[in-house]
């Protein structure tokens, strides 16, 4: 009941922090636009005429409605108008239609790190082993949970090139550098549920904060947490010695060594085709996604470790040897 609590009143907090993001991404203008709208709803009265698309016909008007969205009320985007990526920018509702499709990559891998967690958890018992993302239901939660918003959020930033949209984008990313840092330090001292999600929560709401407050540093933020992330794997491989299958992480090295160049390609029109399906900024989100898909199945790997966390009993070391997995 209290994991459960713990977890409801986190998700509204970061519903709250998304809603402070989307007011700050808007204008003075469209908020009194969307005032004006509810209140003629709410009395009865008629709002504005929708727009309405040529040649639709008898079109659904609600879908023509979200069609024909216009994004120029909210707050644009710091790479507005000429600096947002190769892919040209286009009315209505998603401005840049293959960047924004291709982070269902995101989704894809979240909800398949869920599926697979559902296989695993119940046949931790049988394989004895003290690997956390197949014993403990957390983490594979916001492991997989993290994955979906990232695709989500990116989704919205390059469907509206809002400034919101580019707040929640990047405050979407923290969702999983943090995981990785936190996770990492749980596999060294074995934190429980309820310690490793207050602290996943707390960090993500400052870092939230700082991003709406000084978005300037968010980019600096991002490139700290992958430092941070990237050093405490190498002190777990260090002092812990995980058997764990290395190739996955080599695999993820590699998409992200792929996805980075194509990002370079496309933002510095090396690589650009504006009237082409290929968009280099598309592929970083496919390959950004298999970094995403590598690094779960490498934390799936682990096996066991050679080293016993310090504060361990030799009675507890034993547990932490599984019998018969095999990555």
């Amino acid at each position: 009941m209290k994991r459960k609590l713990v977890l409801v009143i986190s998700l509204l907090v970061l519903a709250a922090l998304l809603k402070q993001a989307a007011c700050v991404g808007s204008t003075p203008e469209a908020l009194d636009h969307a005032a004006t709208a509810a209140d003629a709803r709410l009395g009865g009265g008629a709002a504005v005429a929708p727009r309405t698309a040529g040649g639709r016909g008898g079109a659904d008007p609600a879908a023509a409605r979200l069609l024909d969205y216009s994004w120029d009320g909210w707050r644009p985007a710091t790479c507005m108008p000429e600096h947002c990526f190769c892919e040209p920018i286009h009315a209505g509702a998603i401005r840049q239609p293959v960047n924004t499709w291709s982070n269902l990559g995101f989704v894809f891998v979240g909800l398949l790190a869920i599926a697979i967690a559902r296989h695993d958890l119940p046949r931790a018992a049988r394989w004895g082993t003290s690997n956390l993302i197949r014993t403990r239901l957390v983490y594979p939660a916001v492991y997989g949970t993290a994955a979906v918003l990232i695709g989500i959020g990116s989704m919205f930033y390059h469907s509206s090139l809002a400034f919101a949209g580019q707040v929640v984008d990047v405050i979407s990313m923290y969702l999983m550098t943090t995981f990785m840092v936190i996770y990492n330090v749980s596999r060294m001292r074995r934190l429980s549920d309820r310690t490793f999600l207050a602290s996943y929560l707390v960090a993500n709401v400052a870092l939230g904060y700082v991003s709406i407050a000084w978005p300037v540093l968010r980019r600096y933020i991002f490139v700290v947490l992958m430092v941070a992330a990237l050093a405490s794997e190498w002190a777990v491989r260090r002092t812990r010695r995980p058997k764990v299958n290395a190739a996955f992480l080599y695999g993820a090295l590699a998409s992200l060594v792929g996805a980075c160049t194509m990002w370079i390609l496309d933002v510095t029109r090396v690589l650009c085709s504006p009237g082409s399906w290929f968009q280099g900024h598309a592929v970083w989100h496919v390959l950004m996604a298999a970094v995403i898909g590598f690094i779960y199945l490498y934390y799936r790997s682990e096996a066991g470790y050679e080293t016993a966390p310090p504060a361990a009993s030799a009675g507890r070391a034993c547990l932490l040897r599984p019998r018969g997995m095999t990555g």
